[in-house]
């Protein structure tokens, strides 16, 4: 790209004819047939330790690689035994591993060989490049996780760069540590800006672990083309261990979605649920104040609050409206306190693996 000016004449005569180009997330599908990750676009997941981010990523790259097709893993936090192990849990075989599944453990910065790998995304066809995890790439290309101008060097270098070789790409992340900031990964704000797919944040809803099925909810904090809204539950993973270990991305339950056929910003009803249990009543717009997340649909959030019985609104001094919890609302089965287990490297299908005892594995 250059500073001149694009010559826009194609693009308006494809508008015009009704071809607009809009991309559609088209990797990850749930079992409805919905995609979740764009094309030849940066996309990001991002959650606490032990949420699944891994398994999900690796259920991303067994549907593609049993659809024939081939993908890549940039794992900086892992070891190949175990990515081999997860991928064989998910009943993809050695023969299609070994096909089409391109792993890499780099110890050196990206530039260093950034054209090898580049030339092999392009020449195999690569259709999706997972990046575990963007905090160890900032580190091994010397990027401080909180420093703006390096975090966008390092997203123009190399998870854009890939992205604009043709493949998905999808980036795995922490979630931020302060309360009501789980929407964004942790670090510079720079990221929301170099995540030009979809970025989506998982919670655990129900833990799972070697013999415990349970489940997890992926929520939209960010697509720049619009397919889902902020907010939005966008699907429940679940994840039932055994002989066969199988997980399945369903699409949201219809609770998740409102009456009229639109969605409910469930995730910011729980969050201003838990704010007046450990705050009291609250004005309108301390609540707007407090919530992260987009003004119009923290508002929607508390209507439907108060519509359905959650939440009582008074007036209160100078005209204010005051909310108070009148019933807590929550999506998560789980109860106060739990832990959730964050081991999640349970045995593989008998034969898998060799007998030789391997130390334990904190992958998500």
């Amino acid at each position: 790209m250059t500073w001149e000016p694009i010559d826009l004449s194609g693009i308006t005569d494809e508008v015009a004819a009704g071809i607009d180009g809009r991309p559609e997330p088209a990797l990850l599908t749930r079992e409805d047939g919905a995609g979740l990750l764009y094309p030849g676009m940066v996309n990001g997941l991002h959650g606490e330790s032990g949420s699944g981010k891994t398994w999900l990523a690796l259920h991303a790259c067994a549907q593609e690689m049993r659809a024939g097709h081939a993908v890549a893993y940039i794992d900086h936090e892992g070891d190949p035994r175990s990515i081999v192990a997860r991928l064989m849990d998910l009943q993809v075989t050695a023969d299609q591993i070994v096909r089409h599944f391109r792993y890499s453990q780099p110890e050196t910065p990206f530039s260093d060989g950034a054209g090898l790998l580049l030339t092999g995304l392009q020449d195999e066809e690569v259709r999706l490049v997972v990046i575990d995890s963007t905090g160890e790439g900032l580190a091994l290309a010397g990027a401080k996780p909180n420093a703006d101008d390096e975090v966008a060097r390092w997203f123009r270098e190399v998870p854009r760069r890939i992205a604009d070789h043709g493949p998905s790409v999808l980036l795995l992340d922490h979630s931020a540590k302060a309360a009501g900031g789980e929407l964004w990964p942790i670090g510079s704000q720079r990221k929301r800006a170099a995540v030009n797919g979809a970025q989506y944040y998982i919670e655990t809803l129900s833990p799972f672990g070697r013999d415990r099925p349970g489940a997890a909810k992926l929520v939209c904090a960010k697509d720049r083309h619009g397919r889902y809204i902020v907010g939005q539950q966008v699907a429940t993973l679940h994840v039932t261990p055994g002989d066969r270990l199988r997980i399945t991305l369903a699409a949201p339950e219809p609770t998740e979605r409102a009456d009229h056929g639109g969605f409910r910003p469930t995730m910011l009803m729980e969050r201003i649920s838990s704010l007046l249990e450990r705050e009291g009543a609250l004005s309108s717009a301390r609540i707007e104040q407090s919530v992260t997340g987009r003004r119009e649909v923290v508002r929607r959030a508390l209507t439907l609050l108060v519509d359905e019985g959650n939440v009582t609104r008074s007036h209160g001094a100078r005209g204010a409206l005051v909310h108070t919890l009148s019933r807590p609302f929550t999506t998560s089965p789980r109860t106060r306190g739990e832990v959730i287990n964050g081991d999640l490297d349970w045995p593989v299908t008998a034969g898998a693996r060799s007998n030789v005892e391997e130390p334990p594995n904190h992958m998500d």
